[in-house]
């Protein structure tokens, strides 16, 4: 039989999946404080749920209490460690810490989970652009989200594929940079510029052997 908790706001008996329901409904409409006394209860009951750990501590990041959300969301990631969205929290929750490289990289961790999260890309862009002076990776990573969007609309164009590999490569992820372009080469065999990109890629990671 399920757990199940009560909240009081709510006077029923829910189960811990529909109480979570329950408070994101709250969290999504700005009802914080109904939303963590039911995320509190969830954790009484179940303290190593993840996605509850993971949402109390975005609530802590909205509240400005970044220290508590780096601490929450953190417990979240040491038992689900592939939650992209939590990667991306937590960056946001260090960047407000004024802790730049360690929110760059659960930034990096959170694209390299999610190749299409456009909202981490947008994070990690802004944080490169306004904080850390680094227009070219700031640019990159706008490119990224407009071609990612592009590619929802025409996921079989050769071109986009191919400029989001150029801006990957720009941002240093290689194996994701060298996926786009076989995607690019694979829609248009005969795309000479993709195939250029291609071994450009290829030699950088020490394939170059490999590249035709």
């Amino acid at each position: 039989m399920p757990n199940r908790i009560d909240p009081s706001s709510e006077q029923q008996t829910l189960t811990l999946q529909q109480a979570l329901d329950l408070a994101v409904q709250h969290h999504s409409a700005g009802r914080l404080p109904e939303a963590e006394t039911i995320y509190q209860q969830i954790l009484q009951n179940d303290p190593n749920n993840p996605d509850t750990l993971h949402l109390i501590g975005v609530i802590a990041h909205q509240k400005g209490e970044n220290e508590r959300a780096v601490d929450l969301i953190t417990k979240a990631l040491i038992i689900k460690p592939d939650f992209a969205e939590a990667h991306n929290n937590l960056g946001s929750a260090l960047q407000n810490l004024g802790k730049l490289d360690e929110a760059v990289a659960n930034y990096h961790k959170a694209v390299d989970i999610k190749p299409d999260y456009s909202e981490a890309y947008i994070n990690l862009g802004a944080l490169q652009r306004f904080i850390m002076g680094q227009q070219d990776k700031a640019l990159a990573c706008y490119h990224i989200v407009g071609l990612l969007k592009a590619l929802e609309i025409r996921p079989n164009s050769a071109d986009a594929h191919n400029n989001l590999g150029n801006a990957l490569q720009e941002l240093g992820k290689l194996e994701e940079a060298k996926a786009s372009f076989h995607k690019a080469i694979a829609i248009k065999s005969d795309f000479a510029e993709a195939h250029d990109n291609l071994g450009r890629v290829l030699r950088e990671l020490g394939e170059g052997i490999r590249a035709k």
